[in-house]
């Protein structure tokens, strides 16, 4: 019977949902609105992030705001019904994305993971006798007794 109950209040869940989507892309658009386009585009880009997966400390690395601002906007989206949390140390979660809405959903930056592989490959390459010769002699062997 729980089962059912599962299903029948997941099945509600998704109709409401549906109905809603019209009410819910403008709440979100008004929401993610800003007179500068590029607080704008970042607004988005924060709102797209906040999935669930990605923690404010994430987001914060993707989007040009602080975490302070990323935290106060997203207990805004919250209280407007707009976020929502499995638990409390849970990460807040949409409850409509962009995409479900029908709004544009932002292009995710990737630099900062891509300039931090570069510089630690760029280091490797440009003295890798350097470094494993470093790393013997500072290092001694566990067998070295002397």
């Amino acid at each position: 019977m729980t089962e059912d109950t599962d299903d029948i209040l997941r099945d509600i869940r998704r109709w409401v949902k549906i109905i809603g989507i019209q009410e819910a892309k403008s709440v979100i658009d008004d929401a993610l609105s800003a007179e500068d386009a590029e607080e704008e585009e970042q607004l988005r880009l924060v709102y797209h992030l906040t999935d669930g997966e990605h923690s404010t400390r994430d987001i914060y690395d993707y989007a040009d705001f602080g975490r302070n601002k990323i935290i106060n906007l997203q207990k805004s989206w919250s209280k407007m019904g707009l976020l929502e949390k499995e638990h409390t140390r849970a990460p807040y979660e949409s409850v409509i994305s962009l995409e479900e809405a029908g709004l544009e959903v932002p292009e995710v930056p990737d630099e900062s993971e891509s300039e931090e592989v570069e510089e630690s490959d760029d280091s490797a390459e440009e003295n890798p006798e350097e470094e494993a010769g470093e790393h013997l002699v500072d290092e001694p062997e566990l067998t070295n007794y002397e």
